[in-house]
C-alpha cells in the first residue's frame, strides 16, 4: 500500500517512510490505517510517502503466500520489501536518499533486520524480537518459534544456528541509521531485555540511538497518554532525519 502526502504534486521527490505491519499474518489495507490508527494518514501529512508492504506470511494473498513465511522468516520478507521499495522508485517520485523504515513487533523483527543490511536514512524497531535464542527462551510464544524456525532452539546445533542466523542483533555490526527504539517494560510477548540488546549494541557501536520504555504490560501501550507519545516521537524522529 502506498499512501501519498496531500497536495503531491506531479514530479517532485518526496522522502519515503516504511510502515512495516506486525504479526505477519496481517495486512495494510487501502483504507484508514487500522493496524496504529491514523499513524499512516499522520505520516502523509508531514509531507512523506508511506510505503506498507505486505511481504510473504501476510493473509491478503492466500495460504502459500501466508504460509511462506515457515523456514524463511526475515530474508524472504525482507526481499519482498525491497522489492516493493524499488518499485515505487520506478514511480519517480522518491527521493532516494531520504528513505526511513519502522515497525512494531514482526514489523519490527523486519525492520531491525532491515538496517543490519542496507543503508537507511532512519529508523524505528518497536518490541521486536531482535535476539531469537532470546525469544525463544522467554517469549510468550515459543511454540511458535518452533514452527517458525524448523524446530525448538535447542533440538540440534544445525537448528540453534539456524535462530542466531536470523537474529536480528547478529548483524548489529552493520547498522548505521539514527534508530529510535521503543518497548514496553512489562512486555510478555516481546521481552523489553529485547530492545535493551539492540540499544546497547548500537550505542557500543557509535551509532545515534534512543530508547523509550514505556510503564506497560503491553505489547504495545494502548493507553491515550502513551500511544500519543509514541506517535509523537515515531513521527518526530522522522522529521528530524528526513526533513
Amino acid at each position: 500500500m502506498l499512501t501519498y502526502p496531500p497536495g503531491c504534486v506531479a514530479g517532485k521527490k518526496y522522502p519515503l517512510v516504511l510502515q512495516i505491519h506486525g504479526w505477519p499474518q496481517y495486512a495494510s489495507q487501502e483504507a484508514f490505517d487500522t493496524d496504529y490508527p491514523g499513524l499512516t494518514q499522520l505520516f502523509a501529512a508531514h509531507g512523506y510517502l508511506v510505503f506498507e508492504p505486505n511481504y510473504r506470511g501476510s493473509d491478503n494473498m492466500g495460504s502459500a503466500f501466508e504460509n511462506a513465511v515457515a523456514g524463511d522468516t526475515v530474508v524472504g520478507p525482507s526481499s519482498d520489501i525491497m522489492a516493493g521499495i524499488a518499485a515505487v522508485e520506478k514511480l519517480g517520485i522518491v527521493d532516494d536518499s531520504r528513505i526511513a523504515v519502522s515497525g512494531w513487533s514482526y514489523g519490527g523483527l523486519l525492520s531491525a533486520w532491515l538496517i543490519g543490511h542496507h543503508a537507511w536514512r532512519a529508523a524505528m524497531i518497536g518490541a521486536a524480537p531482535t535476539d531469537l535464542p532470546v525469544d525463544y527462551a522467554i517469549g510468550a510464544y515459543n511454540v511458535l518459534d518452533g514452527s517458525f524456525y524448523g524446530g525448538a532452539l535447542w533440538a540440534s546445533e544445525a537448528g540453534h544456528q539456524r535462530y542466531v542466523d536470523q537474529s536480528p542483533i547478529t548483524y548489529a555490526w552493520n547498522i548505521t541509521a539514527p534508530t529510535l527504539i521503543m518497548s514496553s517494560v512489562s512486555d510478555t510477548t516481546v521481552p523489553v531485555t529485547h530492545s535493551y540488546e539492540l540499544f546497547r549494541a548500537l550505542r557500543d557501536r557509535g551509532v545515534t540511538a534512543r530508547f523509550i520504555a514505556y510503564p506497560s504490560t503491553e505489547h504495545y501501550p494502548s493507553d491515550p497518554v502513551s500511544s500519543e507519545d509514541i506517535y509523537r516521537r515515531w513521527v518526530g524522529w522522522f522529521d528530524r532525519y528526513l526533513r
